[in-house]
């Protein structure tokens, strides 16, 4: 099993920060829905990704 450095470690935590601000922004009527309807699946793809990483 490999070490996996301190920044990639916290990458996970920021990426669902994001999402979550995302969600706040789009009840605040800050974004539209066509931005956030694009923005969600990509930060919840880079959760993925960044947990797949994390395993291998």
């Amino acid at each position: 099993m490999r070490n996996v450095s301190s920044g990639f470690r916290h990458l996970v935590p920021i990426l669902i920060i994001l999402l979550a601000l995302t969600f706040l922004l789009k009840s605040m009527n800050m974004l539209s829905a066509p931005v956030v309807s694009v923005l969600w699946p990509i930060l919840l793809g880079l959760i993925g990704i960044v947990k797949l990483e994390e395993v291998s």
